[in-house]
């Protein structure tokens, strides 16, 4: 129950339906979750270790508000994180990943096509812990998953861009091909032109809401 909570909090975060500032009201959490208080509590701290609440005095929980040049700063760990992962893979990966990222890669272009959003949400981050399993670092792994995770307030922006998606779709393909070949530092390219190039579009929306330029 608690983890069911937990992935409809973060997917809640994702499309905005709990946006970046905002109170998350414990009492209708718990009557939408059919939850016990601790129940929800375990919730809401375990979003907290993944860096999507914080706890505000004489506020309570609500969504994380990071500023632009903060998640610019996480898209820069992102990076380093992944291309050294990609760099530490040992190339062809094992065929049994190959085969398990070109099943989730259809079903997620499926879902981008018809723009099932949730489903495309889900499958992306399933695609990319297949992808990352191949790399033999387990602590890397975990801090890739980690940091993924703590931009999820900006992954969905371009989710209904079908040119966007479109291109996503052809990454994922460029990044399996890659894999199965030799050559590290075509995967580690394709790794990389595939993680975010920027954050205008939450830079946009924060300077609008909160009337400041970050400088």
């Amino acid at each position: 129950m608690q983890n069911e909570i937990v992935a409809q909090i973060e997917e809640g975060i994702v499309f905005g339906i709990y946006p970046p500032g905002s109170r998350l009201v414990e009492d209708r959490l718990r009557q939408r979750f059919g939850a016990t208080r601790y129940g929800l509590r375990q919730a809401l701290s375990h979003l907290q270790e993944m860096g999507l609440v914080e706890f505000i005095p004489n506020r309570g929980p609500q969504v994380v508000e990071p500023t632009p040049d903060e998640i610019d700063e996480l898209y820069e760990i992102r990076a380093l994180l992944e291309s050294e992962a990609a760099a530490r893979t040992v190339l062809p990966v094992h065929p049994d990943i190959v085969e398990k990222m070109q099943e989730i890669h259809l079903q997620h272009a499926g879902a981008a096509e018809e723009k099932r959003l949730r489903d495309v949400f889900r499958l992306n981050l399933e695609f990319h812990s297949v992808q990352y399993s191949a790399c033999p670092n387990g602590k890397l792994r975990e801090a890739i998953d980690s940091y993924a995770r703590k931009v999820h307030i900006v992954r969905a922006v371009k989710y209904s861009d079908p040119e966007h998606m479109r291109e996503v779709v052809a990454q994922h393909a460029r990044i399996i091909e890659a894999m199965q070949g030799r050559d590290t530092w075509s995967y580690v390219n394709a790794v990389r032109e595939h993680l975010p190039a920027s954050s205008e579009a939450y830079r946009a929306s924060y300077e609008l809401k909160h009337g400041v330029v970050q400088v």
